[in-house]
């Protein structure tokens, strides 16, 4: 028989197949690569040795005619063309989109808002504001007092829909007026929208553009608004204190600069916290005095402190051990800190290796600290005898790995998202009570008695804070690519973002 006549290898290419499948079903179930969060690493190994695998195949062992090889190995190359990478998932796995697919937006929205009355202060208080990253008490949850009863069984209603710069901070709410921070082409944003109508307002600009392959572009942080002023921080380290009414600058700087430290590997995601008449901010890179106060009058440096470099958490306060100070949690350690000095009250060190990025919660004396990599999480006990602070850890535990989806406490049990999947912890010893749905490295945000989920590919859920099961009510689409943003309720108005599109829903 000559070689033309042989028949075609088939079961060899399914072998192939079959081998590589099952070294993949392996790979995913080894506990060290699953503790770690790699599940997108080993998928993209597979993806990329089975394409690699099969043109080896076709074109050197299939016995197929050498013009059937060259035609479909060049299909396969062409198709392949067609797709440009498009950023990862939270779990290293690429977004792919179409070649032809456009860029976020990069114009500057038309200004067709209008601007809050002269004189008028734009307030924070009550059910209908949302003045900062977390919310107004920086816990993630809210008593969503201003809903209708049994809001969560059904889809709220679509208010309006847009493009959006690039960014991956969320949005700040007070009265009519919604804030967040874009990049708008090489222009870094902060853009203030009327809230029901999604109309642009006001835009500050700065000459800056950040880009990371891994991480992607943009500013990563969320304006904080306090007595009518906004307070902006820039993925580069510019820090601005903005008239919340008209945009205009009332002081601004570039932080990093100033004390001569470099930007972070994915940039600074500090949201600023106001607090006694001080912006708190986390720095640079630099394993040196890395939390910093500055004036809010005139932005003058007040003080630094900490012995480790900043990580991608935002400092809040917090009254522990009968005392009000800042928490934060950095690079190497979560420590409590005195506002008025910076003097560093106790600290508690943790070892991981990776970046911290989901922010601290308190409950009691307690502080809960969770990071992602195959760390986990933990619960530090605060006391004082004196003058002198004790944190002590009450329990760690790695069945909740929160990589950078924020937290919720309700009822003595702490929901997140386990690299990915929801689950319920007992706060009285990290037990954990259930392991849910997978919505991949998305955002969470308590609202009363349930929880609202973005998923990390762009979809909406609603679930009960139920510590006996995973109990979901509604589920529906919404954005329609990776989504990384926090989401936000204002009173009665739900606001979801990510790198594209800004969507707000009524309910």
């Amino acid at each position: 028989m000559s070689a033309s006549e042989k028949p075609i290898r088939w079961k060899v290419l399914l072998i192939i197949h079959a081998v590589l499948l099952i070294a993949w079903l392996i790979l995913r179930k080894l506990p060290a690569l699953e503790a770690k969060g790699a599940g997108g690493a080993v998928d993209l190994l597979y993806v990329i040795l089975a394409i690699l695998l099969t043109l080896i195949w076709l074109l050197f062992l299939s016995r197929l005619k050498w013009p059937v090889r060259l035609v479909s190995s060049t299909l396969i190359l062409c198709l392949l063309g067609l797709f440009k990478m498009d950023g990862h998932t939270g779990s290293f796995f690429p977004q792919f989109s179409w070649r032809w697919t456009k860029s976020a937006a990069s114009e500057i929205p038309e200004l067709t808002g209008k601007v809050a009355g002269e004189g008028v202060i734009i307030a924070t208080d009550g059910p209908n504001y949302f003045p900062r990253f977390l919310g107004a008490k920086m816990k993630n949850w809210i008593s969503g007092e201003a809903l209708p009863s049994g809001w969560y069984q059904s889809k709220p209603k679509l208010l309006w829909r847009q493009k959006i710069g690039e960014g991956w901070g969320a949005f700040s709410v007070a009265g009519d007026y919604a804030f967040t921070m874009e990049q708008r082409g090489p222009k870094e944003t902060t853009i203030c929208y009327e809230l029901r109508t999604g109309n642009a307002v006001w835009v500050h600009e700065e000459e800056v553009r950040f880009e990371e392959s891994m991480g992607d572009d943009g500013p990563r942080s969320t304006p904080t608004i306090v007595d009518g002023k906004i307070f902006t921080m820039g993925a580069t380290g510019i820090l601005n204190c903005l008239d919340a009414r008209t945009g205009k600058v009332i002081w601004g700087k570039d932080v990093l600069a100033e004390v001569k430290q470099s930007v972070p590997r994915w940039a600074k995601s500090c949201s600023p916290l106001v607090v006694d008449g001080k912006v708190i901010v986390t720095l640079g890179s630099e394993a040196e005095k890395n939390l910093a106060a500055f004036s809010v009058s005139n932005g003058d440096l007040l003080w630094r402190a900490g012995d480790y470099s900043s990580s991608y958490t935002s400092p809040i306060v917090a009254t522990l051990a009968g005392k009000r100070q800042i928490v934060a949690f950095q690079q190497k350690s979560v420590d409590g800190y005195d506002i008025e000095s910076g003097e560093i009250l106790w600290s508690f060190p943790v070892k991981n290796r990776q970046s911290n990025c989901a922010s601290p919660l308190i409950l009691d004396d307690t502080v809960i600290t969770s990071s992602g990599y195959g760390y986990g999480t933990h619960r530090i006990k605060i006391t004082r005898e004196g003058d002198a602070f004790t944190a002590e850890e009450l329990w760690h535990t790695r069945k909740l790995k929160a990589k950078f989806a924020n937290m919720i406490i309700k009822d003595g049990h702490l929901y997140g998202l386990n690299d990915g999947r929801m689950v319920c912890l007992d706060l009285r010893d990290g037990k954990r009570k259930w392991s849910g749905t997978n919505f991949g490295h998305g955002q969470i945000l308590g609202v009363g008695n349930h929880m609202i989920v973005q998923a990390e590919q762009g979809g909406i859920s609603f679930l009960e804070l139920n510590p006996e099961e995973e109990a979901i009510t509604t589920t529906f689409d919404a954005l329609e690519h990776r989504t990384w943003n926090n989401p936000v309720v204002a009173g009665k108005i739900l606001l979801i973002r990510n790198d594209r599109e800004v969507i707000a829903f009524e309910f």
